[in-house]
C-alpha cells in the first residue's frame, strides 16, 4: 500500500495528447504513489491506453508534463521552451518502467528464458549467466519456474502473457504499467493472468493497470481512475468509486457494464463487502 507523504514515482502534470485535429488525452493530472495500485477503467476510446502510453514516452505527449521519480520524461527545458529530449536520456528516465501489452510480443523461435533474459543481455549488458539466473527467478515468481526451456508456441496464451510479466519484472523495474493485459486471452485462461498480478500486489510493486475487469481493480486496486473522453472524470477507493459514483457518466457506465455482465443490486453488495484494500490470500 502507498504511504502517505511520498514522491510520486510517476507526477502527471495538465498532460495533453493530440492526434491531428482530434484531442485524445485532455489535462490530465494524476499522481502514481510507491507501492499503490492504480486501475484505470472507462470506455473504449477514452484515452486510457493512450495515457499508459504517454507514461512510458511510447507516445509523445502534446503538451504538459510527465515525471518519473522526479525527471523529466520525454522534453527538456530550454530558453525556447520544450523540446524533445534525447533518445539516451529518453532510455535513461524510464529504465525504471515496465510495460505489459495486450499482446505478448514474444520472439517464437527463442525459449521462454531467453525471452524474459533478452532485455538484460542486450539493455543492461549483464552477462549470460547471471541474467539466466534473474530470468529463472522472474519466471518462479509468475509460476512458470519450470517452463524456462519451452517455446511460445508450447504455452498457453495465460502462460504466454505471464511470461511477458516475467519480463518486465526480470528488469527490476519500480513501476509497471499494465495495458489491458487480458484482453487478448480466452476467458478461462484471464484468472491465472489476474491471480498472478495479485500476487505482486501484495508484495508491494506500484502497478498502473488498463483494464475491463472490474472484479479484479475492486479486489486490488488503492485506487480506481475512470476516464471518459480523454478527461479523468472521478477516482477514489474502490468501495466507494464502485457503489458510490459521484459522477452521471460513472454511474451510467457501471450500470452498462453491469447489465453487460447480469450483475444489478447483489454486484453492488459484493463490491461494497470487497474494501478498499488488495486482498492478501494471492
Amino acid at each position: 500500500m502507498a504511504t502517505e507523504n511520498t514522491t510520486p514515482v510517476i507526477k502527471i502534470r495538465n498532460v495533453t495528447k493530440e492526434f491531428g485535429s482530434f484531442t485524445a488525452l485532455s489535462g490530465i493530472t494524476l499522481d502514481i504513489n510507491p507501492s499503490e495500485v492504480v486501475c484505470i477503467i472507462g470506455p473504449s476510446g477514452s484515452g486510457k491506453s493512450t495515457l499508459l502510453r504517454c507514461m512510458s514516452f511510447l507516445e509523445e505527449y502534446t503538451s504538459g508534463e510527465i515525471e518519473i521519480e522526479g525527471r523529466l520524461l520525454g522534453y527538456k527545458k530550454t530558453a525556447a521552451g520544450m523540446v524533445r529530449d534525447s533518445e539516451r536520456n529518453i532510455d535513461d528516465v524510464r529504465r525504471n518502467v515496465g510495460m505489459v501489452f495486450q499482446h505478448f510480443n514474444l520472439w517464437p523461435h527463442m525459449t521462454t528464458l531467453d525471452n524474459v533474459t533478452l532485455g538484460l543481455r542486450l539493455s543492461k549488458r549483464i552477462p549470460d549467466a547471471k541474467a539466466r539466473d534473474i530470468g529463472r527467478d522472474a519466471l518462479a515468481r509468475v509460476g512458470l519456474g519450470d517452463f524456462a526451456g519451452r517455446y511460445p508456441a508450447q504455452l498457453s496464451g495465460g502462460q504466454q502473457q505471464r511470461v511477458g510479466i516475467a519480463r518486465a519484472l526480470a528488469m527490476g523495474p519500480h513501476v509497471i504499467l499494465f495495458d489491458e493485459p487480458t484482453s487478448a486471452l480466452d476467458p478461462q485462461l484471464v484468472g491465472e493472468v489476474l491471480d498472478t498480478m495479485k500476487k505482486l500486489a501484495v508484495a508491494g510493486i506500484t502497478m498502473v493497470v488498463v483494464t475491463h475487469e472490474m472484479g479484479f481493480a475492486a479486489q486490488v486496486a488503492d485506487r480506481v481512475v475512470f476516464m471518459d473522453r480523454g478527461r479523468v472524470v472521478e477516482q477514489g477507493k474502490p468501495s466507494a468509486l464502485f457503489t458510490e459514483p459521484q459522477s452521471a457518466r460513472l454511474r451510467e457506465f457501471l450500470d452498462t457494464w453491469r447489465q453487460r455482465n447480469n450483475l444489478f443490486q447483489t454486484d453492488q453488495a459484493r463490491l461494497a463487502a470487497v474494501g478498499d484494500r488488495r486482498t492478501t490470500e494471492a
